[in-house]
């Protein structure tokens, strides 16, 4: 399947295991229009990607265009991807194993569909349009359910051998053995500072979180997290600390072993908390990464926000498409 070359446009997807968002974007990588669902994981991967398509051509009508106006489509998915394929291998918020994205996708909307994996999308528009721009070498931390990553290396999206490149949420920040062995994901993302600040409120430790929510401990989201901390709660301040702390652990060894030149946070938790958990990060990183010159990488947080993955997206479906065309 050939991409249109008289196309100016082209839609980017995000896919999440809650929501899926997706937008139809310009040559200048500007958003013209977009749109936000459920993703309603219970229709399967044929049902969640056939909803997808109506909904592709639905925002492509809404920015005033038609199908041979978008040169090709670009998707991020909660999964490590086989690239070349278009395969997602395992989505578990979305319990995937092994499905093919793009063979089901491409027939929908008949034009080249682009498959990767959310968080690499997402440091991808980082890079290519927001706060990552103008640097060649980027390691991308997420933070939000989980903690999923993302690496540019010469400017280019850097997979490894197995595709897999990236994923720091999944590196052992404690060893040990059993329950004693913790993850950057473990110790590092929403969820796990959440279950820590309800399990230390729970033992009687005071937090304005529980006023926050009224008492529903089980409704803490990042705003709610960002608030508490921005009003100097100590509690909340204490354990997003420690969060960003190792989180700037992991972001330095990276920084030290491949001597790179930035670090782009995003996911819903560092887009609420801004500044204070950027600096908090940064803070980490200056301390841990060796040698000295390597203080002076940059650690931003994201520029593009919600729609780092829909612009990203859109991007790799543009840059692929052409070099394929080559």
């Amino acid at each position: 399947m050939t991409a249109n070359k008289r196309a100016s446009h082209h839609v980017g997807i995000d896919l999440g295991g809650t929501n899926v968002s997706m937008a139809v974007v310009n040559e200048n990588n500007c958003v013209v229009s977009c749109r936000r669902s459920k993703t309603k994981k219970e229709l399967g991967p044929d049902g969640i990607l056939k909803k997808v398509a109506k909904n592709v051509v639905a925002v492509i009508g809404e920015a005033g265009l038609g199908l041979d106006d978008i040169l090709a489509i670009g998707i991020g998915v909660p999964s490590p991807v086989i690239i070349q394929k278009g395969i997602a291998l395992d989505a578990p918020n979305l319990g995937w194993r092994h499905v093919d994205v793009r063979a089901i996708l491409e027939p929908l909307l008949g034009m080249p569909v682009w498959v990767d994996n959310d968080v690499n999308v997402a440091v991808y528009g980082e890079v290519k349009a927001g706060a990552g721009r103008g640097f060649t070498d980027v390691l991308g931390i997420w933070n939000g359910t989980g903690v999923g990553g993302g690496l540019i290396l010469n400017g280019e999206l850097y997979y490894g051998c197995h595709g897999t490149a990236g994923e720091i949420g999944h590196t052992v920040v404690l060893p040990g053995n059993g329950s004693s062995r913790e993850t950057l994901e473990e110790v590092a993302s929403r969820t796990s500072v959440v279950k820590t600040l309800v399990e230390r409120i729970q033992e009687g430790e005071y937090s304005i979180i529980k006023e926050l929510v009224n008492g529903s401990l089980s409704a803490i989201k990042s705003k709610t997290l960002a608030k508490a901390a921005k009003s100097g709660d100590e509690l909340t301040v204490r354990v997003l600390r420690d969060a960003a702390h190792s989180v700037g652990i992991a972001a330095a060894n990276c920084v030290t072993t491949l001597s790179l030149s930035c670090v782009v946070l995003g996911g819903g938790l560092p887009t609420e908390m801004g500044d204070l958990w950027t600096d908090w990060v940064s803070q980490s990183v200056s301390v841990n990464v060796f040698p000295e010159e390597l203080k002076t990488v940059k650690v931003v947080g994201t520029e593009l926000g919600d729609n780092a993955g829909v612009i990203g997206a859109a991007i790799i479906a543009r840059d692929c498409a052409r070099k394929r065309d080559l």
